[in-house]
C-alpha cells in the first residue's frame, strides 16, 4: 500500500528544521552578548557596536557549513515566502512603533499616556510570540517570557540601583541561556545528522 506524502506538513516540518540546528539561539544569544557589553561599557560602545557583525558572520556560515550540508537547501512556496514577508513587516512595524515612543517618549503627553515600559515589554513579547507562530518555532514562545523579563529585570536595575547597577547584566545572564540552550541543539543536530562520507554512493 502506497503511503500518503502530505505536501504541506512536509514544508512546514522542513521549514522549521533550521530551528532544530540551534542556531537562531546562538546567533540571537551574540547578539545580546554584544548589546548587553555596549551597555556595560558604554564609554566604548561605539567600538563595541562593530561587533555585532559577529553574529551575522557566524550565522551565514553555520547556515551555509553546517546546516545546509546535512539538511540541503529547499525552495519554498509562495505561501511561505509571503508568511516570511509578513513576518518582516510584523516586526518591523513594532520596532518603528517602539523608536517613536523612545523619540517622543521625553514629551509629558506621551509620558502621561503611554507607559513606555510596559509598551516595549509587550512589543518585545508580540515580536517573539510572531516569530513562534509564523516561522512554527514553539521555543521562542518560552523565549518570549525570558527576553521580556530580562528587558523588565535591567530596567529595575537601572532604575533602582541594585548590588550591579547596570542593566546591562540581566541581558548578559540571558545572552548565556540562549547560547547554551543553542550549543546543546547544534551538537545534537550535528550528531543526529552527519556528513556523508566523501565518495560514498548511496546507490550501492
Amino acid at each position: 500500500m502506497e503511503q500518503k506524502i502530505n505536501l504541506k506538513q512536509l514544508e512546514k516540518k522542513t521549514a522549521a528544521g533550521i530551528f532544530e540546528t540551534g542556531i537562531v539561539e546562538i546567533g540571537i544569544g551574540l547578539v545580546f552578548v554584544v548589546s548587553s557589553l555596549a551597555m556595560i561599557f558604554d564609554d566604548i560602545r561605539y567600538y563595541i557596536d562593530l561587533f555585532y557583525i559577529v553574529p551575522i558572520v557566524f550565522i551565514w556560515l553555520a547556515v551555509k557549513y553546517i546546516s545546509n550540508p546535512r539538511r540541503g537547501i529547499v525552495k519554498f512556496a509562495k505561501r511561505r515566502v509571503r508568511n516570511s514577508r509578513l513576518l518582516i513587516i510584523t516586526i518591523t512595524t513594532f520596532l518603528v512603533m517602539m523608536v517613536a515612543l523612545t523619540f517622543f517618549g521625553n514629551t509629558n503627553t506621551i509620558s502621561e499616556s503611554i507607559n513606555p515600559r510596559l509598551f516595549i515589554s509587550i512589543v518585545i513579547f508580540s515580536i517573539c510570540v510572531a516569530v513562534a507562530y509564523i516561522k512554527n518555532f514553539d521555543r521562542m514562545f518560552i523565549y518570549a517570557f525570558l527576553l521580556t523579563g530580562a528587558f523588565n529585570l535591567s530596567e529595575e536595575i537601572r532604575e533602582n540601583n541594585w548590588i550591579i547597577s547596570e542593566g546591562g547584566y540581566a541581558y548578559l545572564f540571558t545572552s548565556i541561556v540562549l547560547i547554551v540552550i543553542g550549543c546543546v541543539y547544534l551538537i545534537r543536530f550535528m550528531k543526529q545528522n552527519p556528513l556523508p562520507e566523501e565518495g560514498v554512493s548511496y546507490d550501492k
